[in-house]
């Protein structure tokens, strides 16, 4: 598959989730579930809404200082439910500073790997789309 199919692929995916996701049955909670969240000190929240052999559908919050661990990103497809400002940093030490709006969606081109933080006040809600 051609990597405008694929992006085009996730991209429709991530609006139709969102579409699905965004009503009151979504769960708006942070707090670690059994079994349903992953969160260590100070890094961001992560669960697994939905998945299958090819994609992972994960609904991502930080907290104002909440973290991210470096990986690489590349063709990730991010609806994001809330604004922010989320800082990249590389393994070089180059930084970048990257702020969303409410409603945006992003297919992340970045190839090289970073870790994330969110520098802003405001809590940062995602809904990612990646393939396996």
């Amino acid at each position: 598959m051609s990597k405008k199919k694929r992006a085009a692929a996730l991209s429709a995916s991530v609006m139709a989730l969102t579409l699905a996701f965004s009503t009151a049955a979504f769960p708006q909670s942070t707090a670690m579930e059994k079994g349903g969240a992953v969160q260590t000190a100070h890094q961001r929240t992560l669960r697994v809404l939905a998945e299958n052999e090819k994609l992972q559908v994960i609904d991502v919050v930080y907290q104002p200082g909440d973290t991210g661990a470096a990986s690489s990103k590349d063709g990730l497809a991010v609806y994001h439910l809330s604004a922010g400002t989320i800082e990249r940093t590389f393994a070089d030490g180059s930084k970048k500073v990257v702020t969303y709006k409410a409603g945006q969606t992003t297919i992340i081109a970045e190839k090289r790997p970073y870790s994330t933080k969110n520098i802003g006040k405001t809590v940062v809600h995602e809904i990612v789309v990646q393939l396996k």
